[in-house]
Protein backbone atom coordinates (compact mmCIF):
# COMPACT_ATOMS: atom_id res chain seq x y z
CA UNK A 1 0.00 0.00 0.00
CA UNK A 2 1.78 3.53 -1.04
CA UNK A 3 1.90 5.69 1.54
CA UNK A 4 0.15 8.78 2.70
CA UNK A 5 0.51 12.01 0.99
CA UNK A 6 1.35 15.24 3.49
CA UNK A 7 -1.84 16.35 4.22
CA UNK A 8 0.25 20.20 4.68
CA UNK A 9 1.57 20.02 1.22
CA UNK A 10 0.56 21.63 -2.25
CA UNK A 11 -0.18 19.38 -5.30
CA UNK A 12 -2.34 19.90 -8.63
CA UNK A 13 -5.36 17.55 -10.05
CA UNK A 14 -6.42 18.40 -13.63
CA UNK A 15 -10.02 16.95 -14.60
CA UNK A 16 -12.40 17.07 -17.89
CA UNK A 17 -15.65 17.77 -16.42
CA UNK A 18 -18.95 19.06 -17.82
CA UNK A 19 -19.73 22.08 -16.72
CA UNK A 20 -22.53 23.59 -14.54
CA UNK A 21 -22.88 19.67 -13.21
CA UNK A 22 -22.48 18.45 -9.80
CA UNK A 23 -19.86 15.08 -10.09
CA UNK A 24 -21.11 12.35 -7.99
CA UNK A 25 -18.56 11.78 -5.43
CA UNK A 26 -18.10 7.94 -6.40
CA UNK A 27 -16.47 9.17 -9.38
CA UNK A 28 -14.17 12.16 -7.99
CA UNK A 29 -13.33 9.69 -4.72
CA UNK A 30 -10.29 7.43 -6.28
CA UNK A 31 -8.24 10.68 -7.63
CA UNK A 32 -8.75 13.00 -4.57
CA UNK A 33 -9.60 10.33 -1.78
CA UNK A 34 -5.51 9.63 -1.69
CA UNK A 35 -4.93 13.19 -0.99
CA UNK A 36 -7.47 13.46 2.29
CA UNK A 37 -10.37 16.13 0.07
CA UNK A 38 -14.00 15.40 0.89
CA UNK A 39 -15.00 14.33 -2.63
CA UNK A 40 -18.62 16.25 -2.03
CA UNK A 41 -16.76 19.74 -1.20
CA UNK A 42 -14.71 19.53 -4.42
CA UNK A 43 -17.51 18.22 -6.42
CA UNK A 44 -19.22 21.36 -5.01
CA UNK A 45 -16.60 23.76 -5.29
CA UNK A 46 -16.39 22.13 -9.47
CA UNK A 47 -19.91 23.05 -10.13
CA UNK A 48 -19.63 26.24 -8.60
CA UNK A 49 -16.50 27.81 -10.68
CA UNK A 50 -17.28 25.71 -14.14
CA UNK A 51 -21.19 27.46 -13.93
CA UNK A 52 -20.67 30.04 -17.19
CA UNK A 53 -19.86 26.82 -18.88
CA UNK A 54 -22.93 24.83 -18.41
CA UNK A 55 -23.24 21.29 -20.44
CA UNK A 56 -19.55 22.41 -22.04
CA UNK A 57 -16.96 19.89 -21.20
CA UNK A 58 -13.70 21.83 -19.79
CA UNK A 59 -10.46 21.39 -18.26
CA UNK A 60 -9.98 22.05 -14.49
CA UNK A 61 -6.91 21.92 -12.63
CA UNK A 62 -7.89 21.37 -8.81
CA UNK A 63 -5.02 23.13 -6.71
CA UNK A 64 -4.89 22.00 -2.90
CA UNK A 65 -3.00 23.56 -0.16
CA UNK A 66 -3.73 22.22 3.61
CA UNK A 67 -6.83 20.46 2.25
CA UNK A 68 -8.53 23.25 1.33
CA UNK A 69 -9.55 23.11 -2.64
CA UNK A 70 -9.51 26.25 -5.09
CA UNK A 71 -10.37 25.46 -8.39
CA UNK A 72 -9.46 27.08 -11.92
CA UNK A 73 -10.64 26.72 -15.29
CA UNK A 74 -7.69 26.13 -17.99
CA UNK A 75 -8.74 27.67 -21.14
CA UNK A 76 -8.88 25.57 -24.41
CA UNK A 77 -9.82 26.73 -27.88
CA UNK A 78 -13.03 24.16 -28.01
CA UNK A 79 -14.36 25.06 -24.72
CA UNK A 80 -14.74 28.54 -25.47
CA UNK A 81 -15.80 28.46 -29.06
CA UNK A 82 -18.86 26.45 -27.96
CA UNK A 83 -19.36 28.85 -25.02
CA UNK A 84 -19.38 31.83 -28.23
CA UNK A 85 -21.46 29.69 -29.78
CA UNK A 86 -24.09 30.16 -26.19
CA UNK A 87 -26.10 26.90 -27.72
CA UNK A 88 -27.06 26.71 -24.44
CA UNK A 89 -27.47 22.91 -22.95
CA UNK A 90 -28.37 19.73 -24.97
CA UNK A 91 -29.67 16.42 -23.85
CA UNK A 92 -28.16 14.47 -26.77
CA UNK A 93 -28.17 10.33 -25.94
CA UNK A 94 -25.39 8.69 -24.65
CA UNK A 95 -23.04 7.55 -27.63
CA UNK A 96 -24.44 10.48 -30.27
CA UNK A 97 -22.15 13.54 -31.34
CA UNK A 98 -23.04 16.89 -30.47
CA UNK A 99 -23.54 18.51 -33.48
CA UNK A 100 -22.96 22.39 -33.24
CA UNK A 101 -24.54 24.15 -35.93
CA UNK A 102 -24.03 27.92 -35.25
CA UNK A 103 -22.59 31.01 -36.15
CA UNK A 104 -19.15 32.72 -34.70
CA UNK A 105 -18.22 35.95 -35.40
CA UNK A 106 -14.93 36.48 -36.56
CA UNK A 107 -14.50 39.29 -33.56
CA UNK A 108 -15.27 36.08 -31.03
CA UNK A 109 -12.70 34.62 -32.80
CA UNK A 110 -10.12 37.27 -32.72
CA UNK A 111 -10.81 37.50 -28.60
CA UNK A 112 -10.72 33.56 -28.24
CA UNK A 113 -6.94 33.78 -30.34
CA UNK A 114 -5.67 36.69 -27.92
CA UNK A 115 -6.32 35.01 -24.46
CA UNK A 116 -4.96 31.67 -26.18
CA UNK A 117 -2.28 33.32 -27.66
CA UNK A 118 -0.01 32.27 -24.61
CA UNK A 119 -0.45 28.84 -25.71
CA UNK A 120 0.38 28.82 -29.10
CA UNK A 121 3.15 27.55 -31.75
CA UNK A 122 2.26 30.16 -34.24
CA UNK A 123 4.96 32.70 -35.17
CA UNK A 124 2.16 35.42 -36.27
CA UNK A 125 -1.45 36.13 -34.98
CA UNK A 126 -2.30 35.45 -37.80
CA UNK A 127 -1.61 31.33 -37.60
CA UNK A 128 -3.27 31.80 -33.98
CA UNK A 129 -6.43 33.00 -35.39
CA UNK A 130 -6.15 30.05 -38.13
CA UNK A 131 -5.84 27.43 -34.87
CA UNK A 132 -9.14 29.29 -33.66
CA UNK A 133 -10.57 28.41 -37.54
CA UNK A 134 -9.41 25.11 -37.34
CA UNK A 135 -11.15 24.46 -33.85
CA UNK A 136 -14.14 25.95 -35.34
CA UNK A 137 -14.01 23.75 -38.11
CA UNK A 138 -14.12 20.65 -36.08
CA UNK A 139 -16.55 21.58 -33.38
CA UNK A 140 -18.78 22.44 -36.83
CA UNK A 141 -19.49 26.15 -36.75
CA UNK A 142 -19.75 28.39 -39.08
CA UNK A 143 -17.68 32.00 -39.16
CA UNK A 144 -19.58 35.29 -39.75
CA UNK A 145 -17.12 38.05 -41.20
CA UNK A 146 -19.05 41.68 -42.68
CA UNK A 147 -22.14 40.14 -42.20
CA UNK A 148 -21.31 37.24 -44.48
CA UNK A 149 -21.49 33.71 -43.42
CA UNK A 150 -18.56 31.38 -44.13
CA UNK A 151 -16.95 28.32 -43.29
CA UNK A 152 -14.18 28.01 -41.52
CA UNK A 153 -12.28 26.96 -44.42
CA UNK A 154 -12.72 30.06 -46.36
CA UNK A 155 -12.00 32.08 -43.59
CA UNK A 156 -8.68 30.47 -43.53
CA UNK A 157 -8.12 30.84 -47.30
CA UNK A 158 -8.95 34.27 -47.56
CA UNK A 159 -6.40 34.91 -44.62
CA UNK A 160 -3.67 33.50 -46.45
CA UNK A 161 -4.58 35.40 -49.67
CA UNK A 162 -4.68 38.59 -47.95
CA UNK A 163 -8.33 39.36 -48.13
CA UNK A 164 -9.02 39.25 -44.56
CA UNK A 165 -6.28 41.53 -42.49
CA UNK A 166 -5.65 40.30 -39.06
CA UNK A 167 -3.50 43.17 -36.90
CA UNK A 168 -0.56 41.94 -35.32
CA UNK A 169 -0.90 41.00 -31.14
CA UNK A 170 2.04 40.64 -29.12
CA UNK A 171 1.29 38.39 -25.92
CA UNK A 172 2.12 40.40 -22.27
CA UNK A 173 4.83 39.92 -20.90
CA UNK A 174 3.26 38.75 -17.71
CA UNK A 175 1.37 35.91 -20.23
CA UNK A 176 4.62 34.31 -21.15
CA UNK A 177 4.66 32.06 -18.53
CA UNK A 178 1.38 31.48 -17.91
CA UNK A 179 0.34 28.56 -15.93
CA UNK A 180 -2.98 27.72 -16.26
Amino acid sequence: MPPKVDPNSEFDIYLRVRGGVVLPAQTIAPKVGPYGLPPKMVGDKIMEATTAYKGVKVSVKLHSKARQPTVFILPTASSQVIKALAEGGRSVPKGQPVIHSGTITFENVIAIAKSLRFKSYANHFSGSVCEILGTCASVGCNVSYNSQVMKPAEAIEMIHNGEIKVENYNVPRDQWTKKE
